[in-house]
């Protein structure tokens, strides 16, 4: 499924962005991990809401940065279940 995936950022000089991108995954949980694990390692702070919405439904579902975080580190192997 298609999954539309926005958040915003401040960059290092305080300039205020939002971002989003179209996803495939299959669910609003996966869809913002794998958005978030697409996204730059660099100096921006990200803000709370993500936001998501199917394309199809418009089921929607809104996440934390820090819940998404948790998420990207099982997806990636860094945390794993006891």
């Amino acid at each position: 499924m298609q999954y539309k995936v926005e958040t915003a950022t401040l960059d290092e000089n305080g300039v205020f962005d939002i971002i989003s991108d179209w996803v495939e995954a299959d669910g609003l949980c996966r869809a913002a991990v794998v958005f978030m694990l697409e996204q730059p390692v660099d100096n921006r702070k990200y803000l709370d809401p993500i936001l998501v919405v199917e394309r199809n439904t418009y089921q929607m579902g809104n996440y934390t940065h820090k819940a998404i975080n948790v998420s990207c580190d099982f997806e990636v192997g860094l945390r794993e279940l006891a």
